[in-house]
């Protein structure tokens, strides 16, 4: 008899992405910076910048991903960033990665399995290259 557990186990493994094993074979150190806003107690928005090194890869994202997101999104330049657990970035975050700046609009965290995704935009504000 087989328990239920392990089939709970079996089924939960294919379900979740793998990209551990990609991390670790493609990823690079690298460093970016990081612009955040933070509300001070006066209800200002004001922006934070930090500088973090990370051990991860940057892609576009594939073609079904993107027409899951709405349809008036599908145009943008959709990137995916998969890095170790270590890196904490928030939505709306602002990431400049070699000289290219990358909104954060969505994150998924698979910390549990080693690893966090996100999903950015390039070009957010119409700097073209």
């Amino acid at each position: 008899m087989v328990s239920k557990l392990n089939i709970a186990n079996t089924s939960l493994k294919k379900a979740l992405p793998r990209p551990q094993l990609g991390i670790n074979l493609w990823s690079q150190n690298a460093k970016a910076k990081v612009i955040t806003q933070v509300v001070d107690e006066y209800g200002n928005v004001n922006d934070e910048i930090f500088f973090f090194s990370f051990d991860g890869v940057i892609q576009p994202l594939d073609p079904e991903e993107i027409k899951v997101k709405p349809e008036g999104q599908w145009s943008w330049d959709w990137w995916w960033f998969h890095t170790k657990e270590n890196v904490q970035l928030k939505t709306n975050d602002r990431m400049f990665y070699r000289g290219i700046e990358y909104k954060i609009m969505n994150k998924k965290d698979y910390g549990d399995y080693g690893h966090i995704e996100y999903h950015c935009i390039r070009d957010w504000q119409g700097n073209a290259d």
